[in-house]
């Protein structure tokens, strides 16, 4: 049995088990996140200024892309007919920001590999979309690209207003 396969059984025991698991997982994709969107002007401040920095910021992209991005993934796995709780279509999403985890050391090394692990992940939730609901590669990355333009699209809108 495959470990994204694992998530179909959805009780809730089970689910708070991973719950501490999840929140890590969703951390380090805040981490890497924040290592993006600092980029060069993390190195110009001191050791302390950019630890906090980076933390604080983790935080924040962490919970925004669990619980936003997850919600918009699981909108969109409804839609395209994957019966199940946004909670496991959230834990999927978490597990495959696990390539994020060595995200501050591959910044430190060349930040550039941030990319090919944003990759891997992606990689990774396609894998986890087809496993747990039995879907075709297509039809994963469909609910990930419509997630997304749902996503942009409220974005707009709400910065129009």
């Amino acid at each position: 049995m495959g470990f994204f396969a694992r998530l179909r059984e959805e009780s809730p025991d089970e689910a708070a088990e991973r719950s501490d698991i999840v929140a890590g997982l969703a951390f380090a994709a805040g981490v890497a996140a924040a290592l993006a969107v600092g980029g060069d002007e993390l190195r110009d401040l001191d050791a302390l200024d950019s630890l906090v920095w980076i933390f604080v910021t983790g935080l924040v992209l962490g919970f925004a892309l669990y619980w936003i991005a997850g919600g918009a993934l699981a909108f969109t796995v409804r839609r395209l007919g994957g019966a199940s709780s946004p909670r496991r279509v959230r834990h999927v999403l978490a597990f495959s920001f696990a390539p994020l985890i060595p995200a501050l050391l591959a910044w430190l090394i060349w930040p550039p590999l941030l990319i090919g692990l944003a990759v891997l992940s992606l990689v990774l939730l396609l894998a986890g979309l087809r496993e747990v609901y039995g879907w075709t590669l297509a039809r994963a990355a469909s609910a990930t690209v419509l997630a997304a333009v749902w996503l942009g699209a409220l974005g707009v809108g709400l910065l129009s207003v």
